[in-house]
């Protein structure tokens, strides 16, 4: 990407916001957010068909094209032509200034993961990947959003949901670790706090 190229911030964690250099924007349907939140979270190309069964099962196959090209329109036009690519067959998102909070996320988690410590401990710089992490999750996976005619997304959805809430409640747990082994009550409360709101059944969070 270049400098001065325009950046679009997608928000997806708590209510999803969607933002084009800095500016929010309204795009007029729901199942053009949909869409943009399915092609940055799957981060791969997408059929056309696929996509028009994920979000129009009610439909038949040309109805559901039919609908999926005025969403697209949509969304390009919501988008200044910018990012979202599509052929015959497939669509997809460019990733040129994509900025995603769940990339992000899991982006942070996965560095931790890969960074091993002969000790077992856990690094101050995996310490600062772990908060990052625990402050990009501002809320659930697409809070408060649901589609009220595509069971199948909203199926996608609550898996997706469930997933990005054990990722959390993992990192939580390993800040809670990392901040006790260091006697830093406050940061190893706080944490431990946070991870039981998750899961307030959960005795190893009570413990903690």
């Amino acid at each position: 990407m270049a400098p001065g190229d325009p950046t679009l911030r997608l928000q997806l964690l708590g209510p999803p916001r969607v933002e084009v250099d800095g500016v929010p924007i309204e795009v007029d349907t729901r199942k053009a957010t949909a869409l943009l939140a399915y092609l940055a979270v799957t981060g791969r190309p997408q059929g056309r068909d696929h996509i028009a069964g994920l979000l129009w099962p009610e439909y038949d196959q040309e109805r559901a094209r039919a609908a999926l090209r005025r969403t697209l329109s949509t969304l390009r036009s919501a988008l200044g032509g910018a990012w979202v690519v599509a052929d015959r067959s497939l669509v997809r998102l460019d990733p040129a200034g994509l900025d995603s909070d769940v990339e992000a996320f899991r982006g942070a988690v996965a560095a931790v993961a890969g960074h091993a410590h002969p000790d077992g401990e856990t690094c101050p710089t995996c310490i600062h990947d772990l908060e990052a992490a625990a402050e990009l999750a501002r809320g659930a996976f697409l809070e408060g959003f649901n589609l009220r005619d595509a069971a199948p997304f909203d199926d996608w959805h609550q898996a997706e949901s469930e997933s990005l809430t054990r990722e959390l409640s993992a990192a939580l747990d390993s800040l809670v670790r990392a901040h006790g082994s260091r006697n830093d009550v406050d940061a190893a409360l706080a944490a431990a706090t946070r991870r039981l709101s998750l899961d307030p059944l959960n005795e190893a969070a009570h413990r903690d």
